[in-house]
């Protein structure tokens, strides 16, 4: 509760986050690609302590994951984003056993689908595996730019690229106080998660957690 309350006063009293930024100032980027010389692709992005690394691999048609449901058995996916965020990132001894909610249905395949190209255009099937190195909140969002870049370094013709950021929120009494890139401790003691995704032409994909009551 402490911790809670003195972040949140520093930004609603101070417009001083934790880190010392201004609410719309984001952390420091950096990026690299072609860092794996074995994969088709791959690439490297930081965004202050958060950092990515994607590996992309391609594979012919008949790769493609078959997705058997209840309702259906003709589906097949040939985009597939996996994405890992094992305990040590943010400095936490644990189990690495099977994917968590974190890691299943991520919001970084999701911002990319709508940005590849058809079958007829690019004959192949696609894996695309982020690998968290290190994080202090934001980590889909980097998931969402080392894919990307990844995907263009393996060759794949995407539409246009795709970047993302997290928003954060803190309400007091009717005043919002809106963050740019929130960190862990801000996302902890404030109001809202939004993640979106998206070109310069538009929004790709979006999610929200949002705790304001009412």
């Amino acid at each position: 509760k402490a911790l809670h309350k003195d972040v949140r006063d520093g930004i609603v009293n101070d417009n001083v986050r934790p880190d010392g930024r201004k609410l719309d100032e984001i952390r420091v980027l950096s990026s690299e690609v072609g860092l794996l010389p074995r994969a088709h692709g791959s690439a490297l992005f930081t965004r202050g302590v958060t950092q990515g690394l994607n590996i992309v691999t391609l594979a012919p048609l008949s790769y493609a994951q078959m997705v058997d449901t209840m309702e259906r058995t003709d589906d097949e996916r040939r985009y597939m984003h996996h994405y890992n965020a094992p305990p040590y990132t943010v400095g936490e001894v644990g189990r690495l056993g099977s994917p968590g909610r974190r890691e299943i249905g991520h919001l970084a395949e999701r911002a990319l689908t709508a940005v590849l190209p058809t079958e007829e255009e690019f004959p192949y099937t696609i894996r695309s595996v982020t690998e968290i190195m290190s994080q202090n909140g934001s980590t889909s969002m980097a998931a969402t730019c080392s894919s990307c870049l990844a995907l263009m370094d393996a060759g794949v013709p995407i539409k246009r690229p795709v970047s993302g950021i997290a928003m954060g929120l803190m309400m007091d009494g009717g005043t919002p106080y809106v963050m740019s890139d929130i960190a862990d401790a801000e996302d902890f003691a404030g109001d809202m998660d939004f993640k979106v995704t998206g070109t310069e032409k538009g929004v790709t994909a979006m999610q929200m957690d949002m705790k304001v009551h009412g």
